[in-house]
């Protein structure tokens, strides 16, 4: 394995280049304004007002746009890789979306896209509740300011959010400012080419405008026998912000922003087969097979006579493929890496829209209200080949269709010792989304029609007990009402009269099942609801121990929304499928909400005069009624599973050791357990590691500012970070492990004299590390599907300021 830094020679070969061969690595006062800034603290709004992020007693993560930018992040799953206590992927699993965000913050997450199951993170842009995770995957593009808050947010951001929140601030229209713009063009590995353009344009002292447009395309690296190639980015996202400030008393800002994905789907391969449980010919299971395994490759050989796709190997050791067979599924289709041998459309469409307005009233010196209205709407279609041979094994197809409206009252005012805000809080969605599989036995198709409201009313305030002593109390009661109506057929039985070719008792037979037959239907035609009324309570008590050191200690609570189980196979039908008599409404199954109780303690350091700023908290997190995915038929489906205990420490660093150095880093230590689990209709072990929570991250970055004569400066920049082992299925599936690694990015960025022109030259993952991204285990189909990272990439980009 690689770990050689190879951008070193890079960087001080351009540094050489740019400078004429004249480096002065005597960082000026002009080449040390980058680290200044950098070193400046961050204004935060985590907890509803603005103040200094070393100020907020909470564990929040907060990053300018310039700061992201000189990381090289462009795309909200890459900030996964230097904040602590995250897991952020890109995670397609079983939908076939290429754009749709599994998001975990110590160890309490989401990676289901159904939007009859919630996120556990909750995302926001511009104080606007993104719902859905697909097509959450942000471009990041002309924002002002990221934050990452870790832990529940029940009592500001609410339902949804008790894992934590990511928040994200746009750059804003300053009305009275000045004209200007930028332009930026990058060309790399894969094709890549991103193109990107904004414009500032003040109309008047009370009226501005700012647009900005970006396009994002690179090949995949994921071939298909028909030249698709899959992994592929084609991304189109604009924004339009309209500010208008009449007086200093209101301001009112109107924003639009649309993006457009048109991919062909994840960069999916076929890692493993599981051909362990299957017998000759007729279908004679030697071991208990994953539900409803035997129906692929038994079948297969069941109705092609002379071409059993079971038989006994050489050796006498069991059951193994027969590779004489054309109709064998099996480790043929396993091919080389970047390859995938499926024949069945491939296609990932996003079109994602959304407007808002937000009003600010300045009522007195001590009072303001706020107001956020907001529309979005989502429509996606993708499909993917889940079997990844010609065979009609596992072919999925999805159209997602979902609008939502939401408003939010904020009042916040100060009076003396006292600082506080007062909420109210509306939400509603509705959509539909459809789900088709076509399989070994049949063709059907899944999902339905939802619609979820709810509404919440919230208070905090801050009560400065002393001078250095403070008391921060919070709460917030919200009552949610969910609808779900399954609209879900089978379409074709391909086994149709099977019973009367096999012998009597062949499990075969079973496929022929009155309610199998083309035009049942596998739910009823029923809308079902669900209803919970939570209150979430969170207290907090910060103490100055002196103007550079805060301790503080926070308890609170959250929860995540129940939903219903929206895939289904075969049909709940009494007397068959389910107790003899079951109303029908009862035929429709869901799971309860889960919640969260958490302790943390934290301190904040601001020392050496701002260079040196360390923030840590360690933290204890009582997990009741866990929602886990799990395979219990032909797709996976949320259960609660029982309870847990999550345990952690996270700690941040951001330096200037000296002129024009800047150093920051991260370290995340988690320790989660099961404590009460239900084994036996999960199949999940009490000893099984959580998915997607690897023990320890950390990362360390480094930049160095250089003068470079009178040719402007110099900017190098090298980042590592690592992941230890993680799991991408909470049954532990050892080919579904991802091995712990690390990754090194770099850059070098030429800025002129100017400050108008900059070149910038980015390596990422120098090393050349492969690793396991995310995977899936569909049992009912035998298969283990993974998908890998890109390997070493570079780009050259080139921006101009006016």
């Amino acid at each position: 394995m690689k770990n050689q830094p190879v951008y070193s020679a890079v960087s001080l070969a351009l540094a050489a280049a740019l400078s004429g061969g004249s480096v002065n690595a005597v960082a000026q006062d002009s080449a040390s304004s980058t680290t200044a800034r950098l070193m400046e603290e961050i204004v935060v709004n985590a907890r509803g007002i603005e103040e200094g992020l070393q100020d907020a007693p909470i564990a929040v993560s907060a990053f300018t746009g310039e700061t992201l930018d000189y990381r090289g992040v462009d795309s909200l799953d890459q900030i996964e890789r230097f904040v602590p206590s995250m897991t952020l992927h890109n995670n397609p699993s079983f939908g076939g979306a290429s754009n749709s965000a599994a998001i975990y913050l110590r160890g309490v997450g989401q990676k289901e896209f159904l939007p009859t199951t919630e996120p556990g993170v909750g995302l926001y842009v511009d104080g606007v509740y993104v719902a859905r995770s697909v097509g959450a995957i942000l471009d990041i593009v002309d924002i002002e300011r990221l934050e990452v808050l870790r832990g529940p947010q029940g009592t500001l951001f609410g339902r949804n959010t008790i894992g934590g929140a990511i928040s994200i601030a746009t750059r804003k229209p300053q009305p009275g400012g000045d004209f200007e713009g930028n332009v930026a063009i990058a060309a790399g590995t894969d094709s890549l080419v991103h193109l990107r353009g904004t414009v500032h344009a003040p109309i008047s002292d009370t009226l501005a405008i700012r647009a900005t447009v970006a396009s994002m395309t690179q090949d995949g690296y994921v071939d298909r026998p028909d030249n698709t190639d899959l992994g592929n980015d084609d991304t189109w996202t604009s924004r339009v912000s309209l500010a208008f400030q009449p007086s200093d008393d209101f301001s009112a800002l109107i924003t639009a922003d649309m993006t457009v994905d048109r991919e062909n789907g994840p960069a999916m391969e076929l890692i493993g087969i599981d051909f362990t449980d299957l017998s000759q010919l007729q279908g004679v299971v030697l071991a208990p097979p994953p539900p409803m395994a035997f129906i692929h490759n038994v079948t297969t050989a069941a109705m092609g006579p002379g071409q059993p796709c079971a038989a006994t190997d050489p050796a006498g050791n069991g059951v193994t493929s027969n590779p004489a067979s054309p109709n064998c599924y099996d480790s043929r289709y396993i091919g080389a890496d970047g390859t995938n041998e499926g024949t069945a459309p491939a296609y990932s469409e996003t079109d994602v829209f959304g407007v808002s307005a937000t009003l600010d009233f300045n009522l007195s010196d001590s009072l303001a209200l706020k107001s956020i209205t907001a529309y979005r709407e989502l429509e996606s279609e993708f499909a993917r080949d889940g079997d990844h041979s010609p065979h009609r094994i596992a072919q999925f197809e999805d159209t997602l269709d979902q609008e939502q409206f939401t408003q939010e009252l904020q009042l916040i005012g100060t009076h003396d010792r006292l600082d506080w805000i007062l909420g109210l809080y509306y939400f509603s969605e509705e959509g539909d989304n459809v789900n088709t599989l076509d399989f070994t036995v049949s063709n059907f198709r899944s999902g339905g029609a939802f619609d979820n409201t709810a509404w919440a009313a919230f208070a905090q305030a801050t009560f400065d007990m002393t001078d250095r002593l403070h008391l921060t109390l919070g709460g917030r009661y919200t009552d949610e009402d969910k609808a779900f109506t399954p609209d879900q057929i089978i379409y074709n039985n391909y086994y149709a009269g099977i019973s009367n070719v096999v012998p009597p008792g062949n499990p075969l037979a079973a496929l022929d099942a009155p309610f199998l037959q083309a035009g049942s239907r596998i739910l009823p035609l029923l809308e079902k609801e669900i209803s919970i009324s939570e209150f979430t309570p969170m207290a907090n008590l910060a103490f100055d121990l002196s103007d550079s050191v805060m301790l503080y200690a926070t308890y609170s609570e959250g929860f995540k929304s129940g939903g219903f189980t929206q895939r289904v196979f075969p049909p709940i039908v009494p007397p068959f499928t389910a107790p003899p008599g079951t109303p029908d409404i009862d035929l429709i199954p869901t799971y309860e909400p889960e919640f969260v109780e958490v302790l943390e303690a934290g301190f904040k350091l601001d020392l050496l005069d701002g260079r040196l700023r360390v923030n840590g908290a360690v933290f204890q997190t009582d997990y009741e009624e866990l929602q886990v995915q799990v395979f219990n038929s032909v797709a996976p489906v949320t259960q609660n599973i029982g309870e847990a205990s999550i345990d952690g420490f996270e700690v941040e660093l951001f330096a200037s050791p000296a002129e024009g150095w800047f150093v920051e880093g991260s370290l995340s230590l988690i320790n989660a357990e099961y404590d009460n689990i239900d084994t036996a209709n999960t199949l999940i072990q009490k000893s099984n590691d959580f998915e997607r929570v690897p023990e320890t991250t950390a990362s360390l970055g480094l930049s160095k500012e250089l003068e470079i004569s009178d040719n402007g400066t110099l900017l190098l920049r090298a980042d590592w970070s690592y992941r230890s082992e993680t799991y991408n299925d909470a049954y532990n599936t050892p080919l579904l492990e991802t091995d712990s690694y690390s990754l090194i990015d770099a850059s070098v960025r030429w800025t002129n004299t100017g400050g108008d022109w900059t070149v910038i030259l980015a390596g990422t993952n120098l090393s050349d590390e492969q690793y396991l991204v995310t995977g899936v285990y569909g049992t009912a189909f035998q298969s283990l599907e993974g998908i890998y990272n890109r390997g070493r990439q570079w780009r050259v980009e080139v921006r101009k300021q006016f």
